[in-house]
């Protein structure tokens, strides 16, 4: 799990008006990390679609995206239940995080971290 000092690192993290990158992947079975990046990339297709027309938006998302590829290329935590991922490219700030419970895939892109599942990861009596 996350330590406290990580977390309170993530959840003071200031992107300075920039896109802060937020991944859960749910890797605990052999299906779900051998598909564990284009599940990733179906999930940012969405967040993509939300920017519209903003360049800076889409270029700042991309360059995120590049790096979680390089990263579950390479290495990804394959054998974990689950990953965590914080990135702000803009702001040269990564942070990849082995779970050792299942986590629903998802991503956020925003102004903050989305740090709400692992708090209720944390909270639950299975964690």
């Amino acid at each position: 799990m996350i330590s406290d000092s990580d977390l309170a690192t993530l959840d003071s993290f200031d992107p300075r008006g920039r896109i802060a990158l937020t991944v859960y992947l749910r890797m605990d079975t052999p299906e779900h990390r051998d598909s564990a990046y284009d599940d990733f990339l179906r999930h940012m297709q969405a967040r993509l679609d939300e920017c519209g027309s903003q360049p800076d938006c889409r270029e700042a998302i991309k360059e995120d995206m590049d790096i979680v590829k390089v990263y579950l290329e390479t290495n990804g935590h394959r054998r974990h239940a689950g990953l965590a991922i914080f990135s702000c490219a803009a702001e040269l700030f990564w942070r990849a995080y082995p779970l050792v419970a299942p986590i629903p895939t998802q991503v956020a892109v925003g102004p903050r971290f989305n740090l709400e599942p692992l708090r209720q990861l944390a909270a639950s009596p299975s964690a």
